[in-house]
């Protein structure tokens, strides 16, 4: 076990590094299979998260041009955004953290599979003509 869990680190890792969101797989992974609580695996992800991102960054700079503006607006909202998450999550109970999360997840990935579909479909009008 300790084999697989190395090994889905570092796919999970990967992901993150390409930018895909390996953070919110790794909560994913740690609370629903791993079985582990939802704050501990939250505190795991945040320090996942920090590492992940310090490699990743310097490739990010050097092979994309990055908007800086944009990153320094979202820098600024993520401030009182964390401190309002802390604030949530030390008084939620940990099963209306996890329905949260779960919510998050459905709503994400329906968005996600409304945009693809839209962008298919909006695709095969275009051949058509």
């Amino acid at each position: 076990m300790v084999i697989l869990q190395f090994l889905i680190g570092i796919l999970i890792a990967s992901l993150a590094g390409m930018g895909v969101g390996g953070g919110g797989l790794l909560v994913i992974w740690l609370v629903f299979i791993a079985n582990m609580s939802a704050p501990t695996a939250q505190g795991i992800n945040l320090v996942f998260f920090i590492v992940s991102a310090l490699c990743a960054l310097p490739l990010h700079i050097k092979k994309r041009r990055l908007p800086w503006s944009r990153i320094l607006f979202y820098t600024a909202t993520a401030l009182p955004g964390a401190w309002i998450g802390c604030r949530l999550a030390s008084v939620l109970p940990e099963m209306t953290a996890r329905r949260c999360f779960g919510y998050f997840l459905l709503l994400s990935g329906t968005f996600q599979l409304y945009r693809q579909l839209k962008r298919n479909f909006s695709l095969d009008e275009r051949f058509k003509s």
